[in-house]
């Protein structure tokens, strides 16, 4: 029997020589019944260890491919016949994935503190209890800490069990639809692409509504459903202003309906303290609040949370939704907070990232004045206007962002978006100057 190993390879031994005899055996290059060579001439024959060999041979047994027999040896047993060809792996069809310079929802993966995530996953993963199944909403101990930190920053009232955890905001969208019994939502255009993706995946109507430098235009909003980026509007970084949160407050109460409020970047606020959150200025339990901590720590995080009133909690509760999330990772990201790592991560973000802001804007407004900058006192991406010109197709040339990508009402052909998440100042400008020159 004719076996050839690669010492070199990534593959162990006994995985190559379990794999070729298994093939061989397939292939019915050896039949049934028929008597494999003895582990020690194997081992003399392949210069291997009697361990390997066993190993091997025992995965073999185990898939019912061979059977030993007392002071005999190994046998091959009989197989129902099959015929193996050899075949070539289809190929699949995908669309290429475009690169963005500048791109949206990247961070400097220098400022994680690495270290201190790798010393909590150490703790975390020595504990065995964690390997059985947890809460379906989310485990109780990121759900308090989530709790405290939504509270003491953006002023969210609510019980434990109104915290829903998910992967993505995206993820907890998709569950709030089996919830809501509404034909079709009022959303911010331009806004965020998911909420769009999701409603289509429901079959679920929606009317877009203009965004203008304070925010969604209220009086526009027709629907019983809107959903609002109000702390840093997506894209244009608009801040949606107190008299208009009031009214947007007002409008889906009288009207029997709800907000969803994402209040994603809301922690990177640059100047002056932000503005309260719609959640907690509601007084009529309609908002359904939504964060993600993917922003606020690592895009590859993959954690969010929804604040859901007590009626659609209670109905959450009843669908047996799951949450999705890996346990060890709950609890990795509850330890973080709890032992007060997140509000020193925040406030070293806040200062980073508001004078790489800061820097880059002093660039525009020095080298490029006719550049209108938006959105530049929340977040980490900025919005870049230049009035009377359509830079739209430059913009696809350089690999940057147009704002048309997020707008139903392609009228922002003279904007781009751009993100200062991961790229240096240096960087930023370099591309910058080269766009604009």
């Amino acid at each position: 029997m004719f076996v050839s190993l690669d010492r070199n390879a990534d593959t162990p031994i006994y995985e190559q020589l379990y794999k070729q005899i298994k093939d061989k055996i397939l292939m019915h290059e050896i039949g049934a019944e028929e008597k494999l060579p003895s582990k020690r001439q194997l081992k003399d024959d392949l210069g291997i260890s009697m361990t390997t060999i066993e190993h091997a041979y025992t995965m073999l047994i185990d898939e019912g491919l061979i059977y030993s027999k007392d002071k005999s040896g190994y046998y091959i047993e009989t197989i129902e016949g099959l015929k193996f060809e050899e075949k070539n792996p289809e190929i699949i069809e995908r669309p290429s994935e475009k690169v963005r310079r500048l791109p949206l929802g990247t961070i400097d993966t220098s400022i994680i503190q690495a270290d201190t995530f790798r010393q909590i996953a150490q703790e975390v993963y020595r504990d065995a209890s964690l390997l059985n199944k947890g809460e379906d909403s989310g485990e109780e101990i990121l759900k308090q800490n989530i709790y405290e930190y939504m509270h003491n920053n953006r002023g969210v009232t609510c019980s434990i069990d109104q915290i829903v955890i998910g992967p993505s905001t995206e993820f907890l969208l998709d569950q709030l639809m089996h919830l809501l019994d509404y034909e079709s939502f009022s959303i911010e255009d331009p806004g965020y692409p998911v909420v769009k993706k999701v409603l289509n995946k429901h079959g679920i109507a929606f009317k877009p509504v203009p965004v203008t430098r304070t925010g969604i235009d209220v009086d526009q909003v027709s629907e019983r459903i809107v959903h609002v980026t109000p702390s840093h509007q997506f894209p244009t970084g608009a801040i949606l202003n107190l008299q208009k949160r009031v009214q947007l407050l007002k409008y889906v109460n009288s009207n029997n309906g709800y907000i969803i409020e994402d209040d994603y970047d809301s922690e990177f606020r640059y100047d002056g303290h932000p503005l309260p959150s719609l959640h907690s200025l509601d007084q009529h339990d309609r908002t359904i609040y939504m964060t993600t901590f993917s922003k606020v720590l690592f895009p590859s995080l993959r954690l969010a949370c929804m604040v859901l009133p007590k009626s659609l909690a209670e109905r959450y509760y009843q669908e047996n939704f799951t949450c999705d999330v890996p346990r060890h990772l709950q609890h990795i990201v509850a330890h973080y907070f709890e032992r007060g790592f997140i509000t020193r991560h925040i406030n070293r973000m806040r200062k980073i990232y508001r004078e790489r802001t800061r820097e880059i804007t002093d660039f525009l407004s020095e080298k490029y004045p006719e550049v209108e900058v938006h959105g530049m006192h929340t977040g980490m991406h900025i919005w870049l206007r230049v009035p009377g010109e359509n830079i739209e197709a430059r913009a696809r040339t350089f690999d940057l962002i147009p704002l048309n990508d997020y707008a139903i009402d392609k009228s922002y052909s003279d904007s781009i978006v751009i993100g200062i998440g991961e790229s240096s100042v240096e960087e930023v400008k370099e591309i910058l100057s080269e766009f604009f020159q």
